[in-house]
């Protein structure tokens, strides 16, 4: 779990000038122009000065077409991404979902987390979401990644996400490179119950649509004055928003949408399910086609249940989407996105794992946990088979199975060395081929051999 920090993100003092500074208040600022179509009540003013018109290498980039790697918390990092764009045929790629407030409190004191003193901490496998956001942000960045990354916001307040935002830009700017994301995302479609408990999400949406159109205002406004002019920064980011079907129907979403474009967003990633279904039961792509034909070509991403290249391009093809995205396929095995004509990989677990490690030890995640998440969806089949339930025990402690998912679900495992292990462990119990790069673990790895790699070195300390 992740501490929230709230008492520390409710008190800091963001010292951030560029915020929209309308969002504010509605009796200090001029309401924006009536526009035709446009939902009345945006507490988001058009501003005074209208920033100076783009220069000639200042651009937004052409939204990719393919596979969208969505976002997902505490498994899009860096090194998933990595991984996910070189052996898996994603075309752009979403950071993990950062709260607003969060961000927000890394830009008050981003001169600690851009200084070589910050370390981030676990504490009994939580850590705080403050610094998790800041690693996010500016240890788990490279500009080839940077250059092709939504970053993905949630909140519901129009001046927070306004802020963060801002925040988000600063940051970015700050790094070593100095590159913007090529895009920041408002979740609107996380049918959670972190986002129902904050107001976040779908249940915005459900609750309030009003207020997230007018979150998403706000956030157009910040990007738009962003003084990128200024600092030289080649690229402006796209806005976008991620949502989930309504529950009353197509032509109810596609209005929703319609509002959406009305405020500013450059696309709209649709889940076709409701929030009601969760990640449950078959996509509904004939609603996906509706709501793609009512826009123009390269506004509408769709999302939902796709597992492989088949999959994707069978639902390009349907419904003529620009792209789509998919999210727990990937987990499983990213390799299943590749076309099979183009590729002979091996789909097997062990090969997916040991992929994932050496993109992990180059691009180390935040945490552990990153790390046992990714292997416990790569080893999810073979462990602890669905499709065969009953083939599989969970307190029989004879099989090896049962061992080996036991032993990876609890904290023995915290360094590359002990995953790496783990892997060679279990391609000895399962007798199947081993990759080259630990055919030579096999032979005297046991359970024991790994829980002591643990007492040698903890994951590069500062993932511990």
């Amino acid at each position: 779990m992740i501490n929230s920090a709230s008492a520390e993100t409710e008190t800091a003092s963001v010292d951030i000038t560029l915020v929209v500074a309308a969002a504010s208040s509605a009796t200090t600022a001029p309401r924006p122009r009536a526009v035709a179509g446009q939902p009345q009540g945006l507490a988001i003013a058009i501003p005074h000065n209208t920033p100076p018109p783009l220069l000639p290498h200042q651009q937004m980039q052409r939204l990719p077409k393919g596979i969208f790697l969505a976002p997902m918390v505490r498994g899009s990092e860096l090194a998933f991404r990595m991984l996910a764009r070189r052996y898996g045929n994603a075309s752009l790629c979403y950071s993990p979902m950062l709260r607003d407030h969060d961000v927000i409190s890394v830009a008050s004191s981003l001169e600690h987390f851009l200084s070589d003193d910050f370390e981030l901490k676990i504490d009994g496998g939580q850590i705080c979401s403050v610094e998790e956001s800041a690693y996010l942000m500016i240890r788990d960045a490279h500009r080839s990644d940077t250059e092709n990354l939504v970053v993905q916001l949630c909140g519901s307040c129009p001046v927070k996400l306004a802020q963060a935002t801002t925040a988000v830009l600063e940051i970015y700017s700050s790094n070593e490179d100095g590159m913007l994301p090529s895009g920041i995302d408002l979740n609107l479609g996380c049918p959670q119950e972190c986002a129902a408990k904050d107001g976040f999400g779908a249940f915005l949406v459900e609750n309030d649509a009003s207020t997230a159109i007018d979150c998403i205002a706000s956030m157009k406004n910040a990007i738009d004055n962003y003084p990128c002019y200024k600092k030289n920064i080649s690229n402006i980011p796209r806005l976008s928003a991620k949502i989930r079907l309504l529950g009353n129907g197509v032509y109810d979403t596609i209005e929703f949408i319609r509002k959406l474009q009305t405020a500013g967003v450059d696309y709209v990633v649709v889940h076709c399910r409701r929030r009601t279904d969760k990640h449950d039961g078959n996509a509904d792509w004939d609603s996906g086609g509706k709501i793609v034909a009512a826009f123009p070509s390269e506004f509408i991403i769709l999302n939902g249940g796709l597992s492989d290249y088949d999959d994707a391009m069978k639902v390009m093809k349907q419904t003529k989407c620009h792209a789509v995205m998919a999210a727990t396929g990937y987990l499983r095995n990213h390799r299943r996105y590749v076309s099979p004509s183009k590729t002979t990989l091996s789909l097997e677990p062990q090969y997916v794992a040991i992929e994932y490690l050496e993109l992990a030890e180059s691009f180390p995640p935040p945490a552990y946990l990153y790390i046992q998440k990714h292997m416990r969806w790569i080893f999810r089949d073979t462990l602890q088979p669905e499709k065969d339930p009953r083939s599989f025990d969970r307190l029989d402690y004879s099989s090896w199975r049962v061992k080996l998912l036991t032993f990876l679900e609890s904290r023995n495992l915290r360094s590359i060395e002990q995953f790496r292990l783990f892997v060679a462990l279990y391609v000895k119990l399962s007798e199947c081929e081993p990759p080259e790069s630990i055919r030579n673990l096999v032979k005297d790895v046991s359970f024991g051999s790994v829980k002591k790699a643990g007492k040698r070195k903890r994951a590069g300390q500062h993932s511990t």
